[in-house]
């Protein structure tokens, strides 16, 4: 089976089935304000977009505790909300959309949220709510879906805020066969954690040595993340495509 690695900076595009949310975009917010996606992750922090339906009860639920999330994790996360109707879009007009999205943010406290009206519908594509995270790592789309958990797993792990991206700079970490060689290793690190696209941490190895090989044979095909992180939690990672 032949395995490849991807360097940090490819690019890829995870989606599940329905259309594609744009790869950047600017957003205003209904004060004139407005927030670029690829100028946030220049800063190292990722982005989620959060969309919510203001007639969706999922959303009103859980709206609280996107606040909460938010505020606690704005250093490495920028959270942005698209506000819109999920089953009647025909009601969020140019008249009444930012009455919704003011109403939205002042009901739910969302003062660490970016919040705009999702007027021509780019962030619902399929439902309500729907999460979509772009990477600090390369500023590809690396999870689209409904989960929450999952959404919010992802965007810390593709923050890169803290990262030296030169953490690894003088080593060699490659697939071989069905192992992960890492060679030259910086004495600095000391583990390497392997996550799924879901967010899930699949695989956990000390780094004992410089030179070392973590055997990756149990792994599906698909794409995963490996963070090298350090003692005090910096962190740089690199896409693995097991193919």
């Amino acid at each position: 089976m032949k395995r490849t690695m991807l360097a940090v900076l490819s690019t890829f595009l995870f989606f599940s089935g329905f259309a594609q949310a744009p790869a950047n975009a600017t957003a205003y917010d209904c004060n004139g304000n407005s927030e670029t996606i690829y100028n946030i992750l220049g800063t190292g922090k990722s982005v989620i977009v959060a969309h919510k339906g203001v007639d969706c009860s999922i959303c009103i639920n859980s709206a609280p505790g996107w606040q909460t999330w938010a505020l606690a994790n704005n250093s490495k996360v920028r959270v942005w909300g698209a506000i819109s109707y999920t089953y009647s879009p025909s009601q969020f007009t140019t008249l009444n959309m930012c009455t919704k999205t003011t109403q939205w943010v002042n009901t739910h406290n969302w003062n660490d949220i970016f919040t705009f009206p999702d007027s021509t519908r780019d962030w619902v594509n399929g439902g309500s709510p729907r999460y979509y995270v772009y990477s600090a790592i390369d500023s590809s789309i690396v999870y689209q879906g409904p989960n929450s958990t999952t959404a919010r797993n992802m965007s810390l792990a593709q923050s890169t805020v803290g990262l030296r991206n030169n953490l690894l700079a003088n080593s060699q970490v490659y697939i071989a066969g069905d192992q992960l060689q890492m060679k030259n290793l910086p004495s600095t690190v000391k583990s390497v954690l392997i996550y799924n696209l879901k967010g899930q941490l699949i695989v956990q190895e000390r780094i004992e040595n410089e030179h070392q090989l973590i055997n990756l044979a149990h792994l599906n095909s698909g794409i995963y993340i490996a963070q090298f992180r350090t003692n005090n939690n910096k962190f740089e990672s690199v896409k693995l495509s097991l193919n």
